[in-house]
């Protein structure tokens, strides 16, 4: 019996060749892209997941009582390790690391790379394997280094450096620190929230007992001024997240220092859901719209089966009736047209799983993940996939299995469907349903496009243009280093072609800065504010517009201290209205500073527009609480600009030869910011692509059909005098009031959606009429060319050969 299904299954598809491809391909559209959506779902939400004992993993972030007063991400430096010491009864192990950035040499070889300062438990606390040096060990004493592969690679140019020197600048005084490699880690799970906290992977572990790369003095993170540390604890098992809350609460109120107290909190997050989370949930909200995505062409391509199912029925009701006349059960019917349906989806599957292969490297660079090949699928893979297949196929088969085997014999012999109630209006039912899933797509991408193109055509308050940012500088945060990077920035103006440069420790790219409480004199209220530094050539380099002042210029030539520079936002905060010449006390890391406001910036965005511009205050890089730089920001000519960057590098190369030459594009910083939303744009342009194809696929079916089934209709049209327009206005007419319909049922819907994605940006479009009315036309349009290239070859044809065909 099951034989007999598979050979009549086979000869029907085989017979009706276009609307099985067309079923074919459409399923294969569909499953492709719901295979590549679920493999990225799968790796996102699989980060972190391998680390050990991941459920008992949680990172303690830091809440503050107003915003600009600290970072949520790092709080006091001996948090967790005063946590185990205290309550070894609630905490199994912990790890603290401090994130930097450092230039690395061996030889002649110079990089700035990512550097952890941290506890020695990180190894074991997650599971992370040494493939070379000893796993119970990994390090030796405080001068010891483990590293990542790819750093060996980098530097050595193999993987087993065990006993090898490498050599690190520190940022106090500018000396140069070695440390003997004594581990190599092996691969690290891929975007794993310990080794890429912070969303730039370090590659260098080095200890934090007695090191002296931000701690001189042989501090070993017991300072409880210290609030830039990260914080990770594992808990004991039947250990909640509540219980240690609680006593976290009680070292701070033990343990904080004053100029602290009554303003930070300290909360536990998991670290498995962390990746998830970050950046305002970018992950997170990409994994639903995404997920949204497929399930919506997945929906499409379903209706198209059924409505082309619909539309062929006739031509199954005589076999239909005879297989009934010599006894066939109603059971056995559906089971043929259930298994007609797993057939056309399993085809469907073989076809996917090879432009799979062939799309998931364009998806794995478009997504910023890694998708496994199909040979590489885990054991959750292929479930869901036959899952997906199932589901299809079952809802794609049991309209035309059950409303066709329910027909009465005598009707089905004679081929009539009169008896199947509201076969037309099914049809029309789930044609609306797709053009209003395509409409609502169309009009979210357009909204998409319009905010991000939004980003980088509005007025940002500062230039990128043409700005080269050079981050290989050597770190000696002292008043000798500053004033050896200035005169090194006067060398660089002399390269032709640059027109200016400054040196700062923060640029606008939306990178962490550092924080403060300011005081209006002769008050106890204060305004948290962001803080900047960078010198007086800071506002030329970067287009910035000054309301009132001047930006920390030297008086006289020589640089006068105490200045401070703030942003229009800050002013208002202060409630003033003009704020030159007032004295302002700043609060930093529990030391107080009388300063005089020299002048008022224009709000210029510093981050990224889901947030408003906040309160910001700028300090001379000289000051003796903002002395730390990080960049040469070089504004270059537009001419010859690659002999330009090879001149600064040759300069560079003769003025820093132990720090390299690694540097950047302002404009190229900016865009990173926005890498989610450009993703997501880039996503639903697709998605709005396909949608369409297979909604013409369906129109085409589904028109083919009509066309064919209603051809002396068309003749007996033409003899009694109608034209070809009439013919193709009978055909577009209808469908036109389907789309109509769809419009009204879709605008609504698009509206509501893209009005909450807008919500997470303080600075966005307003919704206009433009992307309704383009996603419309645009349907409406390419709806009708098809009906009217399908319509107008009947419309020509000889009306007497039709009638005879008949």
């Amino acid at each position: 019996m099951l034989k007999n299904y598979f050979v009549v299954a086979l000869r029907h598809l085989v017979r009706h060749k276009l609307f099985s491809v067309l079923n074919i391909f459409c399923l294969a559209i569909g499953i492709t892209l719901t295979m590549l959506i679920g493999a990225y779902v799968v790796t996102e939400q699989n980060v972190n997941a391998s680390l050990r004992n991941i459920d008992q993993q949680y990172h303690i972030k830091s809440k503050w009582k107003s915003e600009n007063m600290g970072m949520e991400i790092i709080t006091f430096s001996p948090l967790a390790k005063t946590l185990k010491e205290e309550y070894p009864h609630l905490i199994e192990n912990y790890y603290r690391f401090d994130p930097a950035r450092a230039i690395v040499s061996v030889d002649d070889k110079h990089f700035r790379v990512g550097i952890a300062i941290g506890d020695t438990t990180f190894p074991s606390m997650y599971g992370f394997e040494l493939v070379h040096g000893d796993q119970d060990t990994p390090f030796l004493n405080d001068q010891s280094a483990v590293v990542t592969e790819s750093f060996a690679m980098q530097f050595f140019g193999r993987k087993d450096i065990v006993n090898e020197v490498i050599s690190i600048q520190t940022p106090r005084d500018g000396r140069i620190i070695d440390f003997t490699v004594t581990g190599v880690l092996g691969e690290l799970p891929y975007n794993n929230s310990i080794t890429n906290f912070t969303g730039r992977p370090y590659q260098v572990f080095i200890p934090m007992h007695n090191n002296q790369y931000f701690q001189p003095d042989g501090d070993k993170g017991d300072n409880w001024n210290n609030t830039n540390m990260v914080n990770m604890v594992e808990l004991k098992k039947g250990i909640s997240p509540a219980e240690v809350e609680t006593a976290l609460a009680q070292l701070l109120g033990k343990y904080q220092p004053l100029h602290t107290r009554g303003k930070i909190e300290a909360q536990l997050e998991d670290v498995k859901g962390y990746y998830l989370k970050k950046d305002n949930e970018a992950v997170g909200k990409m994994i639903v719209t995404l997920l949204s995505i497929a399930a919506f062409i997945l929906l499409m391509t379903i209706i198209n089966f059924v409505n082309i199912h619909i539309g062929t029925s006739s031509y199954r009701l005589k076999e239909i009736g005879l297989r009934k006349v010599f006894g066939g059960l109603k059971l056995q019917i559906v089971s043929q047209h259930l298994l007609e349906a797993l057939i056309l989806t399993c085809i469907s599957l073989l076809l996917s799983l090879v432009a799979y292969e062939l799309l998931s490297p364009i998806f794995s660079q478009l997504l910023g993940t890694r998708m496994d090949p199909v040979w590489k699928f885990s054991v959750d893979n292929w479930p869901f996939l036959v899952f997906v297949v199932l589901i299809v196929s079952i809802l794609s088969g049991v309209y035309p299995a059950f409303t066709l085997s329910s027909l009465s014999i005598i009707q089905a012999a004679k081929g009539k469907l009169s008896s199947i109630g509201g076969r037309t209006s099914l049809r029309k039912g789930l044609l609306i349903t797709q053009f209003s899933l395509a409409i609502i797509t169309f009009i979210c991408a357009l909204t998409i496009s319009r905010q991000v193109s939004y980003f980088f055509d509005k007025d940002l308050g500062y230039s990128k243009e043409q700005l080269l940012v050079v981050s290989s500088l050597p770190r000696q945060w002292d008043s000798t280093g500053v004033v050896k990077m200035e005169s090194i920035k006067e060398e660089l103006l002399q390269t032709p072609n640059v027109k200016a440069a400054t040196l700062s420790y923060d640029i606008p790219d939306g990178a962490f800065l550092s924080y403060g409480n300011v005081y209006p004199q002769g008050s106890d209220n204060f305004v948290s504010m962001l803080t900047m530094s960078g010198d007086a050539d800071f506002a030329e380099v970067f287009g910035l517009t000054m309301i009132e002042g001047t930006f920390l210029k030297p008086e006289n030539g020589n640089n006068v201290r105490g200045r401070v520079v703030l942003n229009e936002a800050a002013v208002k905060a202060l409630g003033w209205t003009s704020a030159v010449g007032e004295t302002i006390r700043l609060q930093s890391n529990g030391a107080d500073y009388s300063l005089t406001v020299a002048g008022v910036v224009k709000d210029f965005h510093y981050g990224s527009m889901q947030a408003t511009v906040q309160p910001l205050l700028f300090a001379d890089v000289n000051e003796p609480y903002a002395r730390v730089y990080r960049y040469f920001s070089i504004k270059v000519g537009t001419s010859d600009l690659s002999t330009t960057i090879n001149d600064l590098k040759k300069k560079c190369g003769m003025l820093l030869p132990e720090s390299g030459f690694e540097y950047t594009f302002m404009d190229d910083r900016f865009q990173s910011m926005y890498t989610s939303e450009l993703q997501l744009k880039t996503a639903s342009d697709i998605a709005t692509i396909l949608m369409l194809v297979i909604m013409l696929l369906g129109i085409f079916g589904i028109v083919s059909f009509s066309l064919s089934s209603r051809t002396r209709e068309i003749a007996i049209r033409k003899v009694v005098g109608a034209k070809a327009i009439n013919i193709v206005m009978l055909f577009a007419k209808d469908y036109a009031k389907q789309i109509l319909i769809a419009n009204i049922i879709a605008w609504p819907l698009a509206f509501v959606i893209s009005n909450y994605w807008l919500q997470s940006y303080a600075y966005r479009v307003d919704q206009n009429i433009t992307p309704f009315i383009s996603a419309a036309g645009t349907m409406l349009t390419a709806a009708f060319m098809l009906i009217a290239v399908q319509c107008y070859k009947a419309a020509v044809a000889n009306p007497v050969k039709d009638l005879k065909s008949e």
